[in-house]
């Protein structure tokens, strides 16, 4: 009779990475104010706005672990596209949001990627630093993107829900 063994190797790790934000875990992006005229057409965009997310207190490489990677969710039913967040009044005053208008984002230099944010995996890696206590930094950039031909004025709020996979 011929035996062999099947050796399981792997390990469990802590999942430590925090995200670190201008509030605790939470960061503030202003896009600007924009006339409606900005957008005449569907497709028209305002200025792309540079922001990050940091990581803190990730794992090492050395852990056995490469990267983390990012997914992106947040709501996307008034747009009907899954790379363009829907707007809202959550901070900014005003009665009514803007309608046809949306907040995308793209990584950094590939800004006509658009990220989705139904929480599709694949888009983002982090990769993990050798050294202890790093801070781990991803770039972006946001900007509103008209849906419609007909942009109407009111505040354009969104928030973007990040999480970190360790896998």
């Amino acid at each position: 009779m011929n035996a062999g063994v099947v050796h399981f190797t792997g390990e469990i790790i802590e999942p430590s990475c925090e995200i670190k934000g201008d509030d605790g875990h939470d960061s503030t992006v202003p896009l600007g104010t924009y006339p409606t005229s900005s957008f005449k057409k569907t497709g028209d965009e305002s200025t792309l706005v540079p922001f990050a997310i940091a990581l803190e207190d990730c794992p090492v490489t050395s852990d056995g672990l490469a990267a983390v990677q990012l997914t992106f969710n947040a709501p996307t039913v008034l747009t009907n596209s899954a790379t363009l967040m829907d707007v809202s009044k959550i901070t900014t005053a005003g009665e009514t949001a803007a309608t046809g208008v949306g907040i995308a984002i793209s990584p950094d230099g590939k800004d006509t990627t658009l990220l989705k944010l139904d929480g599709s995996e694949g888009q983002v890696y982090v990769p993990l630093s050798s050294m202890a206590n790093d801070t781990l930094t991803s770039n972006f950039n946001a900007r509103y993107k008209s849906f419609a031909d007909k942009v109407t004025a009111g505040p354009a709020d969104g928030d973007l829900t990040v999480n970190i996979l360790y896998r």
